[in-house]
């Protein structure tokens, strides 16, 4: 995968995660940002990478089962088995 497919595919989940972040309401006037989102929501991301990339891609093979803790997990570990994924095509 190039460099700028790369780029693209790591927009695209930043842009996801930005979208479905949980909000919690912490006390009656304090909210505090959550940061994790599901295994099952986690596939959601991958329908317009799939889009980009014109493939279907195996979400058994990239989603981390039972979730991400971060951002910074979902991101990295994410994009590094969808790169993955993607070069062990034939």
């Amino acid at each position: 995968m190039d460099t700028v497919t790369r780029a693209w595919v790591m927009e695209l989940l930043e842009k996801f995660w930005d979208e479905r972040k949980i909000l919690v309401e912490v006390t009656g006037t304090v909210e505090e940002l959550v940061d994790e989102i599901d295994s099952l929501s986690a596939v959601d991301a991958l329908i317009p990478i799939e889009d980009l990339l014109g493939i279907e891609i195996d979400e058994s093979k990239v989603v981390r089962r039972g979730g991400y803790d971060s951002k910074e997990q979902f991101l990295e570990e994410l994009s590094k088995n969808i790169v993955k994924f993607v070069e062990q095509l034939p």
